[in-house]
């Protein structure tokens, strides 16, 4: 059960006895960091927000970019074969490092063989909806959805990611069935609900509440255990009747295998750095996502505990990418 957690720490003491390089002297030129999703969505957001401070602690600039797509694996796949130097890095999630290898026969990459840097935070989302329906809480999307099978869209960042387990949790536990919609990410997703092309999605708090503000669209929900003290009035999934429904998605910073353990331990610095700054947590939590510690060991944390609930809903929900 507890694999993936042990390779991943056992990746940063290993590279500790056996490295190849040193952390002298770097970074002495710009640092690539790469996010499987488009520009402008949440995890695009919060990766510019930390690469802003990372580089001025580190006194270079720090680059993203972004390689979206396949549940993230295009990116993920992409920074697993750079240079093992630390100028390429990428910017993971949970569906990187835990649900892929449950959803593909084959991938592309080994989420067991990435160089932890830290882990950054963990972040709720929230359930929309299109307008046109005028859902206000939950009793009305699954009103609507037993009513008529099959007929309710539901969209998602992409098969696999935290967007689309959650809508999969969610219809377990309603006992209804919606058609899933996929998107590359929340950029694409969203413009179809303010156009009523989709009637419900799973989004991020940082993009999807801007558009509740503006009057685009409607919000019921929130997939975390407990209300957000940034959204006080904005009832959990769990509150709504469907107790234990808990969907986060989490974030966080790898190197490609085989990055030497000193040159980690220099950009863990440069993010712990960048989530002990009171400007940066209060920007994070604006975006809805709780801060981590930035460490590596939360990380490990983080893969053990939820290796066997994901296996366990991806099985149960009978998800196959490929």
């Amino acid at each position: 059960m507890f694999k993936t957690g042990t390779r991943l720490l056992a990746a940063t003491l290993l590279s500790s006895l056996v490295g190849v390089a040193s952390a002298a002297g770097f970074p002495d030129r710009a640092i690539t960091v790469v996010t499987p999703f488009p520009a402008g969505g949440a995890t695009d957001a919060l990766t510019r927000v930390l690469t802003e401070h990372m580089g001025k602690t580190l006194g270079q600039s720090l680059i993203v970019e972004n390689r979206a797509g396949a549940a993230t694996t295009i990116g993920a796949s992409y920074a697993a074969r750079a240079n093992p130097d630390g100028y390429t890095i990428l910017l993971a999630t949970n569906s990187t490092l835990v649900t892929n290898r449950y959803l593909y026969k084959t991938l592309s990459y080994d989420p067991d063989a990435f160089a932890p840097i830290g882990m950054i935070g963990i972040g709720p989302m929230v359930l929309l909806a299109a307008k046109k329906h005028e859902f206000k809480s939950v009793a009305d999307v699954v009103g609507y959805a037993k009513k008529q099978p099959d007929s309710l869209s539901i969209a998602s960042f992409g098969a696999g990611t935290s967007s689309h387990l959650a809508a999969e949790y969610f219809q377990q536990l309603a006992d209804i069935k919606m058609l899933h919609v996929p998107f590359k990410g929340s950029t694409q997703a969203l413009p179809q609900l303010i156009n009523g092309d989709v009637d419900v999605f799973f989004d991020m708090v940082s993009t999807g509440m801007p558009q509740v503000d503006a009057g685009k669209v409607d919000v019921v929900a929130i997939t975390s255990k407990n209300r957000l003290t940034s959204l006080p009035k904005l009832p959990t999934v769990s509150e709504a009747g469907y107790a234990g429904f808990e969907m986060t998605a989490w974030f966080t910073l790898v190197a490609p295998p085989g990055t030497p353990s000193d040159v980690t331990a220099t950009l863990r610095e440069a993010l712990q750095a960048a989530l002990k700054d009171e400007s940066i947590r209060q920007r994070l939590l604006t975006m809805g996502i709780e801060p981590g510690d930035g460490s590596a060991e939360a990380l490990t944390r983080q893969i053990q505990t939820e290796r066997p609930i994901i296996e366990s809903l991806v099985k149960r929900a009978g998800i196959v990418v490929q």
